[in-house]
């Protein structure tokens, strides 16, 4: 009988897929209060890890790989900023640029 995950083994069952996106988020929220408590060692661990579980799924799944990378670059982003503000308050002033910058 067909099947699509024996058919393209490239596809992730979408449990798992769910599960690697929870296990991806647990990681940037752990960041986020690594950076909150200045454990800055730490805080770039995270974004190591991040980049670890994005290599694992390069090839396999491109939406998780896009997700983790997209983590990378707005958390390596956050952390540049000169003023110091919590990640809420950061994100909607990015978002807020990047809205007015499309107008």
């Amino acid at each position: 009988m067909w099947n699509l995950h024996t058919h393209f083994p490239c596809l992730m069952a979408p449990e798992l897929r769910l599960q690697k996106l929870q296990e991806v988020r647990v990681v940037v929220d752990a960041a986020l209060s690594f950076h909150e408590y200045g454990e800055w060692d730490i805080y770039c661990d995270s974004i190591t890890k991040l980049m670890g579980m994005a290599a694992a799924f390069n090839g396999l799944d491109d939406d998780l790989y896009n997700y983790a990378m997209d983590w990378v670059n707005v958390l390596s982003r956050f952390s540049l900023q000169r003023n110091a503000v919590d990640f809420a308050t950061w994100a909607i002033g990015q978002a807020c640029n990047g809205l007015r910058a499309a107008a």
